[in-house]
């Protein structure tokens, strides 16, 4: 599990670096990724076009976002649409407003879903 608290905007930079983090570690296992936007203004542009086309579906098992705004569930939503149109599957993308909701959301996924697929 990879719990992620992202504060003001996402540069290009910085979404350049968690993608690959997200490969690295996505790419041994499947990943529960909690996604903290509550101190979070979005991503400039160059940012969001860099995650859209360079996320891949199966580095996760799900993604929980936490206090989510309208801009942070778009964006979310924009890049499952693009996973859609590449031909790839979509991450299941939750929503959830507390830390608590977060918890006990991850628990019911992590004990309904198959074990994590290890990669090769």
């Amino acid at each position: 599990m990879l719990w992620i608290k992202f504060r003001g905007t996402v540069s290009f930079e910085e979404a350049k670096w968690r993608v690959g983090r997200f490969q690295e570690l996505g790419s041994q296992q499947e990943l529960f990724v909690v996604a903290d936007m509550t101190e979070n203004s979005g991503y400039d542009v160059e940012g969001r076009r860099y995650a859209s086309e360079n996320i891949e579906p199966e580095w996760f098992s799900a993604i929980v976002y936490l206090g989510a705004r309208l801009i942070h569930k778009a964006a979310a939503k924009g890049i499952a649409l693009v996973q859609r149109l590449r031909g790839k599957p979509t991450t299941p993308v939750y929503f959830v407003a507390s830390e608590e909701e977060a918890r006990h959301l991850l628990a019911r996924l992590r004990s309904t879903q198959e074990p994590p697929a290890q990669h090769p």
